[in-house]
């Protein structure tokens, strides 16, 4: 974890933000309109068709993402600006703190999760043959806006597609498609799977980001 004053270089137009009241763990999404001196503009937040209501001396929660890392700050609004769309007027932070890549992204999150099966697969240790389309449960440990980790109780290969019904993470959120990228064996009848996602819509991915941020923020709560 480190900070920067050089704020101006990490908030830029365009930047998708997730933002939340100071104190609620709820989070609105919202993009970054313009950059000035003392402040940037954002796009009015919203969740699931609710826009987040704030005055000046509403304290402010920003979380973004970039290659680099996870980068949060804290500020309050200045104000709302409406001409051909409505912007609000956000007071410039006047640190950023980032948090590495690999420090953030991936949550825990314990949760049984039904994949389906691309191909026939035959499963040794259970004296079974599975057939293309079959519904395996399967355990998931952790999840990023990126790929998901599954515990699973028969073997795939490399480079196998998979259909990850994600509904019990995510409501209605439905099935993403995800290529194993690693195997590893783990007991005679476990494989941990890791999985990139492969066809997510913005929409989903955004959705995901969020269950990401929302989890680590209760995690870093609970742990004080």
């Amino acid at each position: 974890m480190e900070s920067t004053t050089n704020v101006k270089k990490h908030i830029l137009p365009n930047i998708k933000m997730w933002v939340s009241i100071k104190g609620n763990s709820r989070l609105f999404l919202t993009k970054v309109f313009g950059v000035y001196d003392d402040s940037f503009t954002i796009y009015p937040p919203h969740d699931n068709g609710e826009k987040l209501a704030v005055t000046k001396k509403t304290v402010l929660e920003f979380m973004f993402l970039r290659n680099s890392g996870k980068y949060y700050f804290t500020t309050n609004a200045i104000g709302i600006i409406k001409d051909k769309v409505t912007l609000l007027a956000i007071k410039m932070p006047n640190e950023i703190i980032r948090n590495e890549m690999r420090a953030f992204f991936r949550v825990e999150f314990l949760r049984h999760i039904p994949v389906f099966l691309r191909r026939d697969v035959e499963d040794k240790p259970n004296n079974r043959f599975l057939k293309k389309g079959e519904m395996v449960t399967m355990r998931c440990t952790d999840i990023s806006g990126g790929g998901i980790r599954l515990l699973s109780p028969v073997k795939l290969n490399t480079d196998d597609v998979i259909d990850i019904d994600l509904n019990c993470f995510i409501e209605d959120i439905g099935k993403v498609e995800g290529a194993v990228v690693r195997n590893d064996q783990v007991e005679d009848d476990a494989y941990v799977l890791g999985v990139k996602f492969t066809s997510l819509q913005d929409n989903q991915q955004d959705r995901i980001v969020k269950q990401v941020f929302m989890r680590q923020t209760e995690q870093k709560k609970f742990n004080g």
